[in-house]
């Protein structure tokens, strides 16, 4: 279990009293995954918090259930996991180690009971977990803008293969008319009578 002067000295707790880095430490341990090895699932409920001390973290999520899409990855020093906070108190991502982790576990359950004793200790928590927040929030809108671009980049690029085959690219149908999908007369047993 690590003591409060070593959780001082971690960038993510920097600035807190004594007294709230010893409460963070009654709730710490140390604990560690293998490469490949899941710290948590979507949608499952999110009772804990990590601080990286080794190793590097995908955060990732699944559309559809399909292939996993990485939105960040989180190495030493970064906090991960801030649900645990908030209502539904659910992650809202997968979270997937990349290489073997060291990590400061955190059981939430235990610190949201000091946070409630002590609200000082809690809104330090949650300026800090705002900020990890909007960093991520940044970090996804980027993504959103990189794959956004890409589709583009597709698309003209799509285009210019079809002028250079000269083959004219087919219309995207966006709506379908009554005369685009009404039966042909050809078929007998579709003639009016």
């Amino acid at each position: 279990m690590p003591d409060a002067i070593a959780l001082g000295a971690v960038p993510f707790f920097k600035g807190l009293q004594l007294a709230h880095l010893q409460a963070l430490a009654d709730c710490a341990m140390q604990t560690s995954f293998a490469a490949g090895e899941t710290l948590f699932c979507e949608r499952d409920p999110a009772n804990r918090f990590y601080v990286i001390t080794s190793g590097s973290v995908a955060l990732e999520s699944h559309p559809n259930r399909g292939e996993p899409i990485r939105i960040l990855t989180l190495g030493a020093g970064d906090a991960l996991g801030w649900s645990w906070l908030f209502p539904p108190y659910r992650w809202h991502f997968d979270a997937r180690a990349l290489e073997p982790v060291n990590a400061i576990f955190f059981y939430a359950t235990r610190l949201s009971e000091h946070c409630e004793t002590d609200p000082e200790l809690g809104y330090a928590l949650v300026m800090r977990m705002a900020e990890v927040m909007m960093h991520r929030l940044q970090a996804t809108q980027h993504l959103l803008f990189e794959i956004s671009a890409l589709a583009q980049r597709s698309q003209v690029e799509a285009l210019q293969l079809a002028a250079q085959l000269g083959t004219p690219p087919r219309p995207v149908r966006k709506h379908f008319s009554a005369e685009a999908i009404a039966p042909t007369s050809k078929h007998p047993s579709l003639r009016k009578t």
